[in-house]
């Protein structure tokens, strides 16, 4: 019988590298799910008025960025943000397209963002994992924690990549 087990990575505070592991559980069955797609397979909605796999897999880096760069670090949405792959993807699927992006573009994009995501953890410890976090959005002020973004990124990423393994099963590519 095989033992599962999640592993804090090094690098980081014990309990913040458990998330951090968590969340690269996700991104390598993630991984597994989209690597080989072809264009036409990763920018055609499966059905329709889908979004493509290929957005969903960009949404997920932009959804990342949003919460690492702009909520924790307080980072700017610059026009050079603004005018990334990642960026509102989910928006206009009829262009996404039209972008002939690949996989492995794909891919890359949320690797670096990822990379970004790294960074900014290991800056945290665990005695910040409770560490309350204002945004506002719109007209509503939302006060999260650190331990609360992080789980959410994981859900968000979860729920993402099940969205992509139907969509994949739906249009016949598994």
């Amino acid at each position: 019988m095989s033992v599962r087990t999640l592993n804090s990575v090094a690098g980081f505070s014990r309990e913040v590298g458990f998330y951090f592991s968590g969340m690269e559980e996700v991104r390598e069955q993630l991984r597994k799910a989209v690597t080989g797609m072809s264009e036409e397979e990763i920018s055609r909605p499966a059905i329709p008025d889908a979004h493509s796999i290929g957005a969903l897999v960009l949404h997920i880096g932009e959804a990342e960025w949003y919460w690492m760069q702009y909520v924790l670090s307080g980072r700017q949405v610059t026009d050079e943000i603004r005018n990334s792959p990642y960026w509102d993807v989910l928006k206009d699927p009829i262009s996404f397209a039209q972008r002939n992006f690949s996989a492995d573009f794909c891919l890359e994009e949320i690797k670096k963002i990822r990379q970004q995501t790294a960074e900014t953890l290991a800056s945290f410890n665990d005695t910040q994992l409770d560490r309350v976090f204002s945004f506002t959005r719109g007209d509503e002020t939302v006060d999260l924690t650190l331990r609360w973004i992080l789980h959410h990124l994981i859900d968000h990423e979860a729920q993402h990549k099940g969205q992509i393994l139907m969509l994949k099963r739906l249009s016949g590519r598994v």
